[in-house]
This record gives structure tokens, C-alpha cells and sequence, in this order.
């Protein structure tokens, strides 16, 4: 199984520490990074072989990063997206449309996933176009909202009326099978053509599948021990607190 790894942004909302550096390169633990975590559970995963990580902000430092790293039975490639600065990672996707050749998998460059739940959805009899949730008790106006009704996703947005939210996507998605993986592919290729749609994030693209009868599987995944994501300084603080007891 190939994944996706959209890493192209600024990562302004961790400004200063993003000032001179991408932020998959932000040391979390013993001098690990971001991105090397997320490499170290996608390899303990067991079911990927291979990573294509889409790049924009000072891209030479992930190369120069990558290059360092010996990942035996990984292989990692790394795309640029030369319109990082005006554009939204839906168009990052796009950038990679071209990988989307087999099976794949789909996450963000600032999300840690535990390897349990990367080889439980590579696994897991639910194929097609799957996307990964998780439940809780409050949601915050950036959280990315779903609603899901018979355990099939209907609609993703942050901006979801709050007594119809049902869950919120990590963002973490599974895309199996050839009429699916076609589907896809000309619905992100119909997107990136609509001028509105380029500053907008990738998971629009579940919106439209939606509208073109399709069914969306549903994977939920445990919020509180299977992943975290990077995008202000507690953020931060709470990931280095906790990876060694619940992300490792």
C-alpha cells in the first residue's frame, strides 16, 4: 500500500519556530522529528511499502532530511508543489493525482497516527473510499466536522451546524479498488479547474463523491490514543507529553 503525505504549508500558526524550518522537521522527541515519527509508524504499520510525501515550504530541508534516512523496505519520494504560497492542499492532492495508480492512503503532514490504526484500516474489510473519524465531547470552530448517518459519511466541513456534527475527520482517508481510485482521480481533477475551490482542503473532495451517489465508508478511530494533530503550540507541548505512552 502506497501513502500520501501532504506537507506542502507554511505552518504559520507555529511561527517562530516555523520561521526557518518546515514543519515536519519540528524535533518532538530525542531529537526525532515530525516527520520521522510518522515515518517510524507508518514502517511499524507492516502494510506500507511505499511514501509519497508532497512538498512546498523550504522543500530542500525534507529532501536533505530524507536523504539522511535509512527506511529498509520504504520507499519515499517527494513531490513539490511549486503553489504552496496561494493555494490549499486540495491542489497539493492534485499534485500527486499522478501516484494514484493503486490502492492508497491519504493523511496530512501534521498528524501522528499510531501504527495500529495505519495496518487496522489497511486491514479492515471496509474498501472503496473510506474515511477515518473520531468522536468527542466538544468540537472547536478548526476541527474538520462530518456528519454520518448509517455509518456512512455525508458531508465534511469545518463548518457543520454544531447539533448536526456526529464526529470529526482526522484526516486520514483510504481509497481502494479501480473504479474507485478512477472516481477520485476526475473528481479531484473537476476540483482544482473551479478557481473557488483552491484555497479549499483536500477533504472537500468527499463532499462531491457524496453528491455523485457514492457511498463513503466510515472508519472511527479512538481520539484520545490513536492520533494527534500539530497546529498551535499546545499543541505541541501536549504531543511531547504524551507520544511515548500512546503514539509510539
Amino acid at each position: 500500500m502506497k501513502i500520501i503525505i501532504l506537507a506542502a504549508g507554511k505552518g504559520e500558526r507555529l511561527m517562530p519556530l516555523t520561521r526557518n524550518l518546515p514543519k515536519p522537521l519540528i524535533k518532538i522527541k530525542n531529537e526525532k522529528t515530525l516527520l520521522e515519527i510518522q515515518i517510524d509508524n507508518i514502517k511499524k504499520s507492516g502494510v506500507i511499502n511505499e511514501i509519497i510525501i508532497v512538498a512546498g515550504y523550504l522543500v530542500e530541508k525534507i529532501e536533505e532530511k530524507i536523504e539522511k534516512l535509512k527506511y529498509p523496505g520504504i520507499k519515499i519520494k517527494i513531490i513539490y508543489n511549486p503553489f504552496y504560497q496561494f493555494t490549499n492542499n486540495l491542489v497539493s492532492l492534485w499534485i500527486s493525482e499522478k501516484e494514484m495508480n493503486d490502492d492508497f492512503l491519504i493523511t496530512n503532514g501534521d498528524n501522528i497516527f499510531s501504527s495500529d490504526v495505519f495496518t487496522n484500516l489497511v486491514n479492515d474489510k471496509k474498501n472503496g473510499i473510506v474515511l477515518t473519524t473520531s468522536k468527542k465531547n466538544t468540537y472547536q470552530k478548526e476541527d474538520m466536522k462530518v456528519i454520518i448517518s448509517k455509518n456512512k459519511i455525508i458531508q465534511v466541513s469545518k463548518t457543520i451546524n454544531s447539533k448536526k456534527i456526529t464526529a470529526e475527520s482526522p484526516g486520514l482517508a483510504k481509497i481502494t479498488g479501480k473504479k474507485n481510485i478512477e472516481l477520485f482521480r476526475k473528481k479531484l481533477n473537476g476540483l482544482v479547474r473551479k478557481q473557488e475551490m483552491l484555497d479549499k482542503f483536500w477533504l472537500e473532495i468527499f463532499n462531491e463523491i457524496h453528491k455523485n451517489g457514492v457511498e463513503i465508508e466510515n472508519f472511527e478511530i479512538d481520539g484520545e490514543k490513536d492520533w494527534r494533530e500539530i497546529d498551535y503550540h499546545p499543541d505541541l507541548k501536549e504531543l511531547r507529553n504524551i507520544i511515548s505512552k500512546n503514539l509510539n
